[in-house]
């Protein structure tokens, strides 16, 4: 029975610890066991690639 309750406790740590249901990139970096400034680097990232998609498929002053 011990499992079952280290499962659950597992789950609570990954719940956001604001109201907001968004994570801090600290609390992403304890859930996956990686360092805050590795999660920085990939949201960087991954947000040029956002934006690189975007403006391909629309013009940039329709986007800006």
């Amino acid at each position: 029975m011990g499992d079952i309750e280290d499962e659950e406790d597992e789950e609570e740590e990954k719940q956001p610890q604001n109201n907001e249901a968004y994570m801090s990139q600290q609390e992403v970096a304890d859930v996956l066991g990686l360092s805050r400034n590795r999660i920085s680097e990939i949201e960087k990232k991954a947000l040029e690639k956002f934006k690189y998609h975007l403006f391909r498929k629309y013009k940039k002053k329709d986007v800006l």
